[in-house]
């Protein structure tokens, strides 16, 4: 008796976090030079989030300082690249629901 009841608590709880909608959350960060450590303005930053996902992907650039920031962000697996022009400075894949800030250092040639 006692184990059914614990079963059905526990099945409960998880039907009630997987039912609960994943928040959206802001998700920033900063492009710089390694060398430096000086902010980079102006690059073009993409969150693409993964195929087939229903999420967006977005775009934006970075300030004079080289701050980034994305509001409205669904926790999850996406691929951020940095582009000066048609070139990519940086790419990798971040999860949004365990970092919602992140520095690049970019080495220049």
């Amino acid at each position: 008796m006692f184990r059914n009841a614990t079963i059905m608590v526990f099945l409960g709880c998880l039907i009630v976090v997987l039912a609960y909608p994943q928040t959206a959350k802001s998700f920033t960060g900063r492009v710089f030079d390694a060398q430096t450590k000086r902010g980079i303005e102006n690059l073009e930053i993409k969150l693409r989030p993964p195929s087939g996902s229903k999420f967006p992907s977005m775009i934006g650039n970075t300030d004079q300082r080289g701050v980034f920031r994305f509001s409205q962000v669904r926790p999850g697996r996406y691929l951020l690249e940095v582009h000066q022009g048609p070139y990519v400075l940086y790419r990798a894949e971040t999860d949004t629901s365990r970092v919602d800030t992140l520095d690049i250092p970019i080495h220049r040639r």
